[in-house]
C-alpha cells in the first residue's frame, strides 16, 4: 500500500501540487468522459476542478463550494490493499467535511447518466446539509454519515464470503439474537435475517416452514425491531457488536403495512445495514423508494438470475449497493433443481466486471457447492441448509 500511495501521490504536501499538474495532462478515458460533463458548470451550475490537490491527496474532481469529491477508479482499485487505502483516505477526507463519491471506469462508460444523477442527488443533499458541521461521505455509492458496514467489509474480504440466512423468530420467538450470535461465533461473514411472511414468492419448503413456525410463535416486524434493540451491543451484552453486517430479507406487503419510511428508520436505528425485497419492482425502487433508503443510509440488494439479460444485470448492478445477489437457478430456495450450468452463468456475470461484489444463493448446501460457486463470485449465501440444521437440532 505504501508503494501505491508513494507512486500516486508521493505522500508529501510539497510535491502534491506538482503531481496534480502532471496528472491533469494524463486523464484516463473514463475521467475524460466524466470531465466533459462536469467542466464549465454543466452540472447544477457548480464549478469542479480536476486533479485537485488536498493536503497529501489528489482528488479526481472536486467542487469546493459544497465540498464534494468525485473519484473514478480503475482496475487497480480492486486490489485489496488499494481498497483499504481508499477506505482510509475517504475517512480522512470525511473528517475534513468532504463528501466522497466513487465510481468505477465501467460505471462511467456504461451508465454515465446514472453517474451524473447520483452526483446531482449528492449535490442536493450536500447543499441541504451545508449548515451542519460535518458533511456525509460515500464509499462507492450512497450518502451516509460514515463508511457503510458492507462497503467496509468488502474492502477487506473479496473471496469465500459466507452469508448465512436465518429466520427471525425461529425456532423460538426469542431465539433471534441467540441464533445470530451462534452464526457470528461460527464464522459467518454476513447475516441475512429473514422476516417471516405468510406468502413468500421465492422461498422453498424449508424456509417456508420456518416462516410458518415463526409466525405461529408470534413474530411481527414490531417485535423484531424490539428484539434488535441490542443488536450492536457487544457479544457479552447479548449483541453481535459493530463489525458484522446484517441484512433484512423479506417482502413488500408487511413492510408497506408497517410504513416504508417507518421501517427504514427503525432498521437504521437498530443497526441494520441493508435490505433485500425481491418483489420490489425496479421502477418503483428508482422513482419512490431509493431516496428513502439513501436518507437512512441503507444498502439495497437486487437479485439476478440465469435468465436476466446483460442489459438488465448492468442496470440492477448500477442500482444495487452492498452486493449483487446472483440466484443460481430459477427454482425456489433449497430446491434440488439448481442450474446445471452454473459455471457458465457465473463466469458470464464475472466477465461483465460489475461494480458490486457477487454473492451466490439458492442451492448452496455444503462445502462443495460453496467452493464451486465461489470460483467466480465473492461468496455464497446459505439458507435452507442452515434452517434444516436448526430443524434437526432445535437446541437453541
Amino acid at each position: 500500500m505504501n508503494e501505491y500511495n508513494d507512486n500516486l501521490h508521493k505522500n508529501a504536501k510539497a510535491s502534491t501540487y506538482e503531481n496534480a499538474k502532471a496528472l491533469r495532462k494524463t486523464l484516463t478515458e473514463a475521467e475524460q468522459k466524466l470531465w466533459d460533463v462536469l467542466r464549465n458548470k454543466k452540472v447544477a451550475d457548480l464549478k469542479f476542478r480536476r486533479q485537485h490537490p488536498m493536503d497529501n491527496y489528489i482528488l479526481d474532481f472536486y467542487c469546493h463550494k459544497i465540498k464534494l469529491a468525485v473519484e473514478v477508479d480503475g482496475e487497480i482499485h480492486n486490489d485489496k490493499e488499494v481498497k483499504a487505502y481508499d477506505l482510509a483516505r475517504t475517512k480522512t477526507l470525511n473528517e475534513k467535511g468532504i463528501t466522497v463519491l466513487r465510481f468505477t471506469n465501467e460505471e462511467v462508460f456504461n451508465n454515465l447518466d446514472k453517474v451524473i444523477k447520483e452526483i446531482r442527488n449528492c449535490m442536493q443533499e450536500s447543499i441541504n446539509e451545508s449548515t451542519k458541521s460535518q458533511a456525509p461521505i460515500s464509499f462507492r455509492r450512497g450518502v451516509g454519515g460514515e463508511v457503510k458496514r458492507l462497503s467496509k467489509f468488502f474492502s477487506t474480504k473479496q473471496n469465500n464470503v459466507l452469508n448465512i440466512y436465518c429466520t427471525a423468530g425461529y425456532p423460538n420467538l426469542n431465539s433471534t439474537l441467540e441464533v445470530m450470535q451462534a452464526l457470528q461465533q461460527n464464522g459467518a461473514d454476513i447475516i441475512e435475517l429473514g422476516m417471516p411472511y405468510s406468502d413468500p414468492l421465492a422461498d422453498g419448503e424449508v424456509i417456508q416452514k420456518s416462516s410458518g413456525v415463526a409466525l405461529a410463535n408470534g413474530m411481527t416486524i414490531e417485535i423484531l425491531f424490539e428484539q434488535l434493540q441490542n443488536l450492536r451491543k457487544s457479544p457479552s451484552n447479548r449483541g453481535i457488536g459493530e463489525d458484522l453486517p446484517v441484512i433484512l430479507m423479506g417482502y413488500m406487503n408487511p413492510v408497506l403495512q408497517y410504513g416504508f419510511e417507518n421501517f427504514c428508520r427503525a432498521a437504521a436505528q437498530v443497526g441494520i445495514d441493508g435490505l433485500i425485497l425481491p418483489d420490489l419492482p425496479m421502477y418503483e425502487f428508482e422513482t419512490e423508494y431509493n431516496p428513502i433508503l439513501k436518507k437512512y443510509k441503507l444498502d439495497f440488494i437486487f437479485l439476478v438470475t440465469p435468465e436476466t439479460s446483460e442489459e438488465r444485470v448492468r442496470k440492477l448492478d448500477s442500482l444495487s449497493t452492498g452486493f449483487l445477489y446472483a440466484v443460481s437457478s430459477s427454482s425456489t430456495t433449497g430446491s434440488s433443481n439448481t442450474n446445471n450450468n452454473i459455471d457458465a452463468y457465473l463466469q458470464r456475470l464475472k466477465s461483465y466486471k460489475l461494480s458490486n461484489p457477487i454473492l451466490v444463493g439458492f442451492g448452496i448446501k455444503d462445502n462443495a457447492t460453496f467452493l464451486k460457486a465461489n470460483k467466480y463470485a465473492a461468496g455464497s449465501i446459505i439458507g435452507s441448509a442452515f434452517i434444516r440444521v436448526l430443524q434437526e437440532t432445535n437446541d437453541m
